[in-house]
């Protein structure tokens, strides 16, 4: 197969970081999202949490164990405790470089908007509460970032609470909205709560990447993004087809067959 750039109309499809980078810098970290960014990557795809004293923090696991140099729930630790870790502490890279002792830590939502003033972000809400809801809301309203930003949750009450408190930012539809579409979309006039689908190519079975499903939604004039995409051969499968945006650890694959900017853009 050849990897070399799609043509130039399929440079309106995003490349989506996934945590940054899963494989290439240790995850929802300040390298990450920086290396990310360089190969031209167009949305960062985080993950939050609240910590004990309520502030949004930019992490996936419930506890910090798999990534940090302690063990613990997030929601059991204040946001003193959280940023002393070493968030790169468990890390090795393709190569196996480490990543320990480099000063690698966690970041809050609020560092990330600042940090990154004109980068969109896709946020997805890991804790299955109205205060979190709440609280990435207010985060998004603080600083200023509700037109940059796409929320989704696998909580659909969760997602339900933050739809209410900030009806102006975007969603992903949640996993019975997609069902909806999926087996009643021809059925669905009302208008959709929702503008993303943030989805594997197939769920138990259901194929979300088949062409008449993908047609559907963009009839809906619906975004399909499509996670977790690392090789190359499903990447350019899913762009032919029409999705709009690609969920990647490998953003160095991706922007390199879509001709994003940045060190691996091939001319």
């Amino acid at each position: 197969m050849n990897n070399g750039p799609l043509p130039p109309a399929r440079l309106a499809i995003d490349v989506y970081a996934h945590r940054g980078s899963t494989v290439l810098a240790p995850e929802n970290t300040l390298p990450a999202f920086e290396l990310a960014l360089s190969h031209g990557a167009d949305v960062l795809e985080i993950d939050v949490r609240l910590s004990r004293d309520g502030h949004v923090m930019v992490t996936h696991d419930a506890r910090v164990d798999r990534t940090c140099n302690e063990t613990g729930a997030v929601a059991d630790m204040t946001l003193g405790q959280l940023k002393r870790l070493d968030a790169g502490y468990h890390f090795k890279d393709l190569q196996g470089r480490a990543s320990r002792g480099e000063g690698v830590c966690l970041m809050t939502l609020d560092d990330l908007f600042e940090r990154f003033p004109d980068t969109r972000i896709n946020v997805d809400i890991k804790d299955n509460s109205p205060e979190a809801a709440l609280a990435v809301a207010q985060s998004i309203e603080r600083c200023g970032a509700s037109g940059r930003v796409n929320v989704g949750s696998f909580h659909a009450p969760a997602l339900q609470h933050f739809r209410q408190r900030a009806p102006e930012v975007t969603t992903a539809a949640s996993q019975q909205e997609v069902a909806q579409l999926y087996f009643f979309g021809r059925r669905q006039a009302h208008p959709l709560a929702y503008e993303y689908l943030q989805i594997p190519t197939s769920y138990f079975g259901i194929p979300l990447a088949a062409p008449r499903f993908m047609q559907r939604a963009r009839r809906r004039n619906i975004n399909l993004v499509y996670w977790t995409i690392n090789d190359t051969a499903t990447m350019t499968r899913l762009v032919e087809r029409g999705a709009h945006g690609l969920v990647t650890d490998r953003v160095d694959l991706a922007c390199r067959l879509l001709g994003k900017s940045g060190p691996d853009r091939q001319s």
